[in-house]
């Protein structure tokens, strides 16, 4: 029983599932309402990109906690919504009036693809640098910037290089502010265009591999992203650091998508390799068109691999992080 006195999830065993009302089991009323009961002072939170994937769950995440958040979006549409633009947003003073009653700041914002809608030198690293400069001027007591796997590593990608300058000014954020930045893998969750496109590549009947599916993987779930940075962020003795934000079994593109399916309810699928002259071809071509998930660039990053050790996030979390194994299991019941 959890403390609510409701019964335990069915798949509580397998799924080992952290509980948000601090039960240590996983209760049928935690997971469908990811119910807060513990959490102390209330905070006004910024969150940049709340919009987007990340950010609205991160949203619903702290709002379901009690927190007064301020979303940071680029057309606002409800009265805890303002006005942002990272696009040209670049200066400190963009961002001192926007910080003024505000508590702890995440941001949230970024690319995939570098074009002129969402170029990446501004998204990933200008206004970031500004908005980071304004928070160490405001001291904002928490700060958590939501990175990616793989920053840091040798893969030449515009979409990692871009970043480094960002978590560097965290790093220089005087001992006293507090900052957290998270390195995600792919990030799982129903409403995430990503996981869309998975789950649709997964129920069909033939599986087009590139260069077989071997590419490594370690697919994460979006629930424990918004549990890390809400136990993060709540934390008084919370530690500043960077985190790779992984699932708590590696794969590969093949692996993925055979489990997905499987969790469909599909029998197995046949599996095709796509050769390698074949899947850059295409990715030359993806260049083209900025709307493709596909590029040389995107490529290149999936060959490079996306897995990291799970030891930091599985220590900020209380318990291992959920294996894509289980992703669908948990979603029906969030």
């Amino acid at each position: 029983m959890c403390r609510y006195g409701r019964n335990l999830a069915d798949d509580s065993d397998s799924l080992t599932w952290r509980c948000f009302c601090d039960c240590h089991v996983c209760c049928t009323k935690c997971v469908e309402n990811r119910v807060a009961t513990h959490w102390r002072d209330t905070m006004n939170i910024l969150i940049c990109g709340a919009s987007g994937f990340i950010g609205r769950n991160l949203t619903m995440a702290l709002s379901k906690h009690g927190h007064n958040v301020i979303r940071a979006v680029r057309k606002p549409q409800g009265q805890n919504d303002i006005a942002v633009d990272f696009r040209n947003d670049t200066d400190i003073k963009h961002w001192l009036p926007r910080l003024e009653t505000i508590d702890a700041v995440i941001n949230a914002v970024g690319t995939l693809r570098d074009n002129d809608i969402n170029p990446m030198h501004a998204v990933h690293q200008q206004t970031p640098l500004a908005l980071f400069a304004a928070c160490k001027a405001r001291q904002i007591r928490r700060v958590v910037h939501i990175s990616a796997l793989g920053v840091g590593s040798p893969v030449h990608a515009v979409y990692f290089t871009s970043r480094i300058a960002a978590e560097h000014a965290l790093q220089a954020f005087p001992p006293h502010m507090h900052w957290l930045c998270l390195r995600p893998s792919v990030i799982y969750g129903e409403d995430g265009e990503s996981a869309r496109m998975f789950r649709r590549l997964a129920s069909l009947q033939v599986h087009m591999l590139p260069m077989g599916g071997h590419q490594a993987m370690q697919p994460v779930h979006i629930n424990d992203i918004c549990f890390a940075v809400c136990k993060w962020i709540e934390d008084e003795g919370a530690s500043s650091g960077i985190i790779d934000a992984v699932g708590g079994s590696p794969t590969t593109l093949r692996g993925m998508l055979d489990s997905y399916r499987h969790q469909l309810g599909y029998a197995p699928a046949c599996h095709v390799t796509v050769p390698e002259w074949i899947v850059r071809t295409s990715a030359n071509l993806g260049d083209f068109v900025s709307s493709s998930p596909l590029s040389r660039e995107t490529l290149d990053m999936l060959v490079a691999g996306n897995v990291a050790d799970a030891a930091a996030f599985t220590e900020l979390l209380g318990s291992k992080p959920l294996s894509y194994r289980h992703f669908m299991s948990v979603s029906k019941k969030t």
